[in-house]
């Protein structure tokens, strides 16, 4: 059973003895353990080490920080199949988050009689079904890092920039960039064919990107595997899967950001075409959805951020 620092295992084994004197069973025990750990691993790590500094702010700052964890399972994370057809970490579910909460309260139900200090969680707001796991976005300076570390003449500088441009421009899945071949660009149009489990579509591409493309693929032509029909390539021919994540995650090292993987690009994407205005049902064949479930969420995402950047515009309170 993983160990906490300084005087938490102390508190945690005078509130045991307490349960164990009321009769509580070991199940129960391990059950609020289970709860009492991962709270104080993010306590600590945020700063607060001591029973004392928790009040009802602390609590539903840890209910948020539980929004953004994944589901783990014999210390391996959880994968699901998301509405877009990729792999991705599963979040904890509501009902986990609620019986983390539930089965800490305990702990300072007893800290706040023991040491007749307040509840914090007297003031709390408990875990919900109506709060959905934030959607993971990449801001758009980071990006603009990533493109700063491919900024010479040399193949893999060309042809690092157009993809980090596909993927930000499409949202195109990471299978998608990998099944790209050199004649599905559509040069004079600017017309980017992606093919997909789902099926086949187009999408058009920037300006920007088209150059960023058309640069690639002119030192491309010089490569020893030119003849692949394979869009890109590295030294040894096509670039698979964990080529195209390598890519990224070395950029981002360059660029000493937090590692970008395709599909949070795909997100970002999204979010800033409804942003942008782009609407529901182009939003949904740009990005291969047969659903409007996704169109709508990030709908939602990006009405979210207009409604800030009115109010902020407005700032009723400097009227006063």
């Amino acid at each position: 059973m993983n160990e906490l620092p300084g005087e938490l295992e102390d508190y945690w084994a005078d509130f045991r003895r307490s349960l164990a004197r009321r009769g509580r069973s070991e199940a129960t025990v391990l059950v609020y353990r289970k709860s009492f750990v991962p709270f104080w691993a993010w306590a600590t790590s945020v700063g607060i080490v001591d029973p004392a500094e928790v009040d009802h702010k602390v609590i539903n700052a840890w209910c948020d920080h539980m929004l953004t964890q994944v589901a783990r399972r014999n210390d391996r994370t959880i994968y699901e199949t998301d509405m877009t057809g990729q792999s991705v970490p599963k979040m904890l579910e509501a009902s986990t988050r609620r019986i983390r909460y539930a089965n800490l309260r305990p702990f300072f139900s007893w800290y706040s009689k023991e040491f007749d200090a307040p509840n914090p969680f007297e003031r709390s707001d408990p875990p919900g079904d109506d709060r959905p796991a934030p959607i993971p976005m990449v801001e758009l300076d980071d990006i603009r890092r990533l493109l700063s570390t491919c900024t010479t003449r040399e193949f893999s500088d060309l042809r690092d920039a157009a993809v980090i441009r596909i993927l930000f421009d499409t949202g195109a899945r990471l299978g998608e960039v990998v099944a790209m071949t050199v004649y599905g660009w559509e040069r004079r149009n600017d017309l980017l064919t992606l093919i997909a489990k789902t099926g086949k579509r187009v999408v058009p591409v920037s300006p920007t990107t088209g150059e960023a493309l058309s640069r690639y693929l002119r030192v491309r032509a010089k490569h020893p595997k030119a003849d692949s029909s394979a869009m890109w390539l590295g030294p040894k021919g096509a670039l698979g899967q964990t080529g195209i994540g390598q890519l990224l995650r070395r950029r981002c090292e360059l660029a000493g950001v937090d590692h970008i993987n395709p599909h949070k690009l795909r997100h970002t994407w999204a979010h800033q075409y409804r942003a942008q205005g782009g609407s529901e049902g182009d939003l949904m064949y740009l990005a291969g959805w047969s659903s409007t479930t996704m169109a709508h969420r990030y709908g939602r995402s990006a009405a979210n951020e207009h409604a800030q950047a009115a109010a902020r515009k407005i700032a009723l309170g400097d009227r006063l």
